[in-house]
């Protein structure tokens, strides 16, 4: 069960909001920085959105707990 998904969803609109900004308004290596800064944001808010939680599959790695 996940414990605090309920607390990165803003955190995920703030690099919504930063990559739409680099994506319309600002050009060049700016926008570029920008979409960088927001690529890291985001794998970032998925570490976070996942850290501690419990890991309950099987097989580990790509099974999902089926544990075929």
């Amino acid at each position: 069960m996940r414990t605090h998904s309920r607390r990165i969803w803003p955190l995920f609109l703030a690099v919504a909001v930063m990559a739409a900004l680099g994506l319309l308004v600002f050009h060049g290596i700016v926008a570029g920085v920008i979409l960088l800064a927001a690529l890291l944001g985001v794998i970032g808010t998925g570490i976070y959105g996942l850290a501690g939680e419990k890991v309950n599959d099987g097989l580990g790695g790509i099974a999902g707990g089926t544990s075929f």
